[in-house]
């Protein structure tokens, strides 16, 4: 009896440890299935390329919060990712910042990757407010993202020292490369509202223009010394 229930333990230690050995191989299947099913996410998003990058952000950004211990880097052993390690550490970054970001409102941002990454570093609220007064656009540099977030941070409804020169010459700038295609009445309209702007900022400078005509033509007053029109420049 004694022998017969030693055999029964050793076959029954042996059935464990089969078990446990089956198990182990189940959790590696299913941790590769994981890996291989994120990167056919990651290349699907990718083949996409610019018009995807949002995408591509969001899935990699959700790969790495979902893969277990070890997988992330499992991840990039793999011969088909399309892209490197430091490039999938850069999108998580812009995946967190800029989840919540819309296509519209990403199509407003620059297409480059670089400087993406260091606008997804900044506060929702100034990020939000810096599009909407065309600071942040499609042309930004990455001299410009880093500079904006070496000011703002992540420090919400900091206050930003306008570049006037740069937004006048943008404006101008659109103005010479479009004004010939004008209707007649948007030349009219803007004339209008152009000359308006400038009575607002002669008043905002404790200066009032002379209007010589209806046609939205100023001049500084006669009476007004030469240094102090100077100032007001």
């Amino acid at each position: 009896m004694h022998n017969h229930s030693t055999k029964n333990f050793g076959n029954t230690g042996e059935n464990m440890a089969a078990s446990t050995g089956a198990d182990v191989q189940s959790l590696d299947r299913i941790a590769a299935c994981s890996v291989c099913d994120w990167i056919g996410q990651i290349n699907k998003a990718w083949t996409r390329g610019a018009v995807g990058t949002l995408e591509l952000a969001k899935v990699v950004c959700a790969a790495r919060s979902q893969l277990m211990y070890g997988q992330w880097t499992q991840l990039w052993k793999s011969a088909d990712m399309p892209i490197s390690k430091r490039t999938g550490e850069m999108l998580v970054v812009i995946g967190r910042g800029l989840g919540w970001v819309n296509a519209k409102t990403f199509a407003q941002l620059p297409a480059g990757w670089s400087v993406v990454y260091f606008l997804a570093k900044l506060d929702r609220k100034n990020l939000e407010r810096l599009l909407q007064e065309g600071v942040i656009h499609p042309k930004l540099t990455l001299r410009q993202a880093k500079e904006l977030l070496a000011t703002f941070g992540g420090r919400p409804n900091k206050l930003l020292k306008i570049n006037v020169k740069q937004r006048l010459d943008r404006f101008g700038g659109f103005v010479r490369d479009t004004v010939s295609k004008w209707e007649p009445k948007e030349r009219e309209l803007a004339a209008k509202e152009l000359s308006q702007l400038i009575e607002e900022i002669a008043t905002a400078g404790g200066v009032a223009f002379q209007r010589i005509s209806e046609c939205g033509i100023f001049t500084w007053p006669c009476d007004l010394p030469a240094d102090s029109r100077t100032n007001q420049l």
